[in-house]
């Protein structure tokens, strides 16, 4: 019987494990301060990028890397696994720690970034912290995250099964650090756990990132598993409680807004200028 090779496919499985701690988070009580409506807005965002957004951005990324890179399908395909694994990861890592920090960077008044945030916003919209968070991204985000690109161009290269452990691995430490329940809480008193948390990302330094208020700093911890780069980069926070609260501050944007941000804006302009020639057209 052939063995089982690792596929981007395999993913799925990750998904599952979302909703199977989610169940466990409900049946627990940790869901109780969630509200319907960041329920509602995270199931439009998940279907909307299953079935529309992901497909497409493969669609896109392969495309180009195949133009631009025609003689070299399959050129790494003799790595071992755990050379591409590595490789990839560390990748990953060091790719979404910049993108995610410069999508925070367009918070900052007049910042020339402000279209990434308002894209990477619906991830941090919702006001209360579950692992379901995990599968709120805006439909743009999946075109511009470094782990599509880079997933993308390894399945070309002959790299994908590694990729695809890379990304299993990041995305399954994602779920742990996104639930509602701390597994670190006890430990954070403790200075060899500190040391720790000086290399790798724990729920309280994430939920760190998705609060304000007291022990809220969202422009800190970007990282998603190495937090060795929030601390090289001098981004890192160590929190030592919850922080006063989830989301941003603020008014929050229609549920349309959220989900398909800046399509949204384009269909604004272009209802307005039609509004605006209905009575040029009458008089």
């Amino acid at each position: 019987m052939p063995s089982h090779t690792i596929s981007i496919s395999d993913v799925s499985y990750v998904i599952l494990a979302t909703i199977i701690i989610l169940a466990i988070e409900a049946l627990a009580g940790h869901l109780k301060g969630a509200r319907k409506r960041d329920f509602g807005v995270t199931a439009l965002c998940f279907l909307s990028n299953a079935s529309v957004s992901r497909p497409l951005a493969g669609l896109l990324i392969g495309s180009i890397v195949a133009t631009f890179l025609p003689a070299h399908a399959g050129a790494l395909s003799r790595i071992p696994i755990w050379q591409t694994f590595l490789l990839s990861f560390f990748l990953m890592e060091f790719g979404f720690y910049w993108m995610h920090r410069w999508a925070h960077e367009g918070q900052r008044k007049d910042s020339r970034l402000l279209w990434l945030w308002n894209i990477h916003r619906t991830h941090h919209s919702a006001d209360h912290l579950n692992v379901s968070v995990t599968m709120r991204q805006n439909i743009f985000w999946a075109f511009l995250v470094p782990n599509s690109w880079i997933v993308g161009l390894a399945v070309y290269l002959g790299i994908g099964e590694g990729a695809a452990l890379a990304l299993i691995v990041i995305y399954a430490w994602n779920l742990l650090t996104h639930t509602h329940y701390r597994w670190d809480d006890r430990l954070l008193r403790h200075p060899a756990f500190r040391a720790l948390q000086h290399v790798i990302v724990t729920p309280s330094m994430h939920h760190s990132h998705h609060g304000y208020g007291k022990d809220g700093k969202m422009y800190r911890n970007y990282a998603v598993m190495l937090s060795a780069f929030d601390w090289i980069f001098g981004t890192l926070h160590l929190p030592m409680g919850r922080p006063s609260r989830y989301g941003v501050p603020g008014e929050t944007p229609r549920w349309s807004e959220e989900a398909f941000f800046p399509l949204t804006k384009v269909i604004d302009a272009l209802t307005q200028d039609r509004t605006r020639q209905r009575p040029e057209m009458e008089q």
